[in-house]
């Protein structure tokens, strides 16, 4: 790997090491700060925060790991070698390889490039060795198919909670989580990099001044996903206590089951001509591929169909590897011994979602499909496209075309109140069928297990995209991202601001019940936040009055649970046998 190093001489280099070595201090000159880390020495940066006016300190595109590059592409990642020479950490690492749809620019990062396996820490106020902060290390979403760590600016968390904050990059798409099914390439890549950036946190942390014993993970919608799954591997035991899930955790649709492994094999092996007689032949000619080539075989947003909208489902996602995951972690919840269930009830939780989850997918329903069945979603989103053109493509999808379940969730979703009303409805099921009911599940499960359970509601209603039609109520997916992260890093284009004080305050107010859980596993603020459990059901209504609740749309939740059947997981029989072709 080629690094960026402090211009000296190697002597000059080679005597500063030793010095930094046997001293172990951290020092500041001007603008700059140099750390002595487990890894190596490096020099990061001294900037303001915009939203508080407090230093922070910025160390960005630190190595975590090897560039998972050539014969290392769809392999677990291996740690980044420690260095000597100072690394200059002023300048953030390139993000990983990704398609960025078009109606997503904003997202399109800067740089790109297999070499991506970087992180960045943001440490508040001043560096010293001595402080044992909590650290919570964000883990962005995207669906597993784009994002970047450097899109979100940890500085404002950092300084307004008095936490270090920690941003990571994770493989994604198929070079994140390709797989057949088989030793040559077992998948869950990404998931891998996240562990070993967990790792590298765990190791290094206390030389800016964190505490390796106080560490969060948290993240929004993959990012939730991908949480969630770190908090159901066992072998994390020790790399963090807590855990944020936004908008996202384990469900049924996050893991790929065997027939659609076999689907997604046959698609690629067609359209880049590699053989699949021979399962390393195949993995090694697609490691032979060029990046844009892979990408445009594996492009989700390409793809998609014009008569119906179906729930997002990515390509390429985690599946049962026989070594992250032994069987499918749902399953393994229902065993309160398993290694599974012991680890998720050790750590901390908190989770939730916002109030209209699927108000901006369902804006972003393609405008051939809106011709197709002749309406516009500005205006409205008629009955008949809720149950022919999202119901049956969910239900062939998940549940064999069960006329049932389609008569079931038909009835459930439309209305003939109001085309307003049926309109919302529409965002309902989109919202329900993702995020509602499977982080109750979870919230059950954790706290059945005797962990400290939070779950919120995020209501707080101020458009992110800059708009919604005149029906939507409520807050899309992500909208809570504007009140944590600085919007102008986020969304560039889009202009965003927190414009009055009551915004500002309410940001505050957000920021300190992340840290203040990150700090002792308690969310507190003003309003009391009472632990969730299976009999109160306690939740807190995050909004300009936030508000502790009981009990989040019980006929949604028991509709799902209860009424509905719960979709097929593969077969015990048919997991992890990893057979040679």
């Amino acid at each position: 790997m080629v690094m960026k190093r402090c211009q000296k001489n190697k002597m000059n280099a080679f005597i500063f090491a030793v010095l930094m070595t046997l001293v172990c201090v951290n020092f500041a000159t001007g603008d700059l700060t140099v750390v002595n880390s487990v890894s190596g020495p490096m020099k990061g940066l001294k900037t303001q925060n915009k939203q508080t006016g407090k230093d922070v300190y910025e160390f960005r595109g630190i190595p975590f790991g090897k560039p998972p590059i050539g014969p290392l592409r769809f392999k677990k990642p291996e740690p980044a070698d420690k260095w000597t020479d100072t690394l200059d950490a002023t300048e953030f690492g390139a993000a990983c390889p990704q398609s960025t749809p078009a109606m997503m620019l904003d997202f399109k990062p800067s740089k790109m490039s297999e070499d991506c396996l970087f992180l960045n820490v943001y440490v508040p106020t001043h560096v010293d060795k001595n402080r044992k902060l909590p650290v919570m290390v964000w883990i962005y979403g995207g669906g597993l198919v784009f994002g970047f760590s450097n899109q979100y600016d940890g500085g404002w968390i950092a300084t307004q909670g008095d936490v270090i904050v920690v941003t990571i990059n994770y493989r994604l798409d198929i070079f994140g989580f390709f797989t057949v099914d088989h030793p040559a390439s077992k998948g869950n890549y990404g998931l891998w990099d996240q562990k070993l950036a967990l790792q590298w946190v765990h190791d290094n942390i206390a030389s800016f001044g964190g505490d390796p014993g106080s560490v969060t993970i948290f993240g929004e919608s993959a990012g939730g996903w991908s949480v969630s799954f770190q908090s159901l591997i066992p072998q994390n035991k020790g790399l963090f206590q807590r855990a944020i899930a936004q908008s996202g955790v384990v469900n049924e649709l996050t893991m790929l089951t065997k027939k659609q492994i076999n689907e997604r094999t046959i698609d690629l092996a067609k359209k880049t001509s590699c053989p699949i007689n021979d399962m390393y032949k195949f993995t090694d000619c697609l490691r032979d591929k060029d990046i844009s080539e892979l990408l445009k075989a594996t492009d989700m947003f390409s793809f998609m169909p014009e008569d119906r909208i179906e729930v997002f489902q990515p390509q390429y996602i985690p599946v049962v590897d026989g070594e992250l995951f032994q069987d499918h972690p749902l399953r393994s919840l229902k065993d309160k011994k398993s290694d599974v269930a012991q680890f998720f009830g050790s750590l901390d939780l908190m989770a939730g979602f916002t109030s209209n989850e699927g108000l901006m997918m369902a804006l972003g329903i393609l405008p051939k499909v809106q011709e197709n069945f002749d309406f516009n979603t500005t205006e409205s989103i008629p009955l008949r496209f809720i149950c022919k053109g999202m119901i049956d493509p969910y239900a062939e999808k998940f549940y064999k075309n069960d006329s049932d379940v389609k008569e079931k969730l038909c009835k459930f979703y439309t209305t003939e109140n109001s085309l307003d009303e049926q309109s919302m409805r529409a965002t309902d099921f989109i919202a329900d069928s993702m995020f509602g009911y499977n982080v109750k599940r979870m919230l059950d499960y954790h706290s059945s297990f005797g962990g400290r359970t939070y779950q919120y509601l995020f209501s707080k209603e101020k458009p992110l995209m800059g708009y919604a039609p005149k029906w939507g109520k409520g807050s899309g997916h992500g909208e809570e991202l504007q009140f944590m992260f600085d919007a102008k890093v986020l969304l560039p284009s889009l202009n965003i601001s927190l414009d009055t004080p009551e915004e500002q305050h309410f940001a505050n107010v957000i920021i300190g019940y992340w840290t203040s859980f990150a700090r002792k596993g308690e969310p507190e603020g003003a309003v009391e936040w009472k632990p969730f459990d299976t009999t109160s059901k306690y939740y807190l209504d995050l909004d300009t009055v936030t508000t502790l609740k009981s009990d989040l749309r019980p006929e949604v939740m028991n509709f799902w649970l209860k009424d509905m059947p719960s979709i097929e997981l593969d077969p015990v029989d048919d997991i992890n046998v990893h057979d040679e072709l």
